[in-house]
């Protein structure tokens, strides 16, 4: 699963399935801030933009993120 952060927009889309990078170019290149959670990886996904061919691409930089340490503050 993705979580899908937009917080220019003030939202979050939850994702099932492939990389969105269709919907998440949209978005970035409107000039949103964006960033990306992945439950399949456990990572968190920042855009940045590289300059090829004439045109913009997006990549992404990953950092770790592991979705298990967030059990650690439930309490029962």
């Amino acid at each position: 699963m993705y979580l899908l952060i937009n917080k220019t927009k003030k939202i979050t889309v939850k994702h099932v399935g492939s990389f969105p990078s269709n919907s998440l170019e949209e978005w970035l290149n409107a000039g949103d801030q964006v960033i990306v959670v992945s439950t399949y990886s456990n990572t968190i996904k920042v855009p940045y933009s590289v300059y090829a061919n004439g045109e913009t691409e997006w990549e992404w930089e990953d950092y770790p993120f592991d979705i298990n340490t967030l059990n650690l503050y439930k309490h029962g």
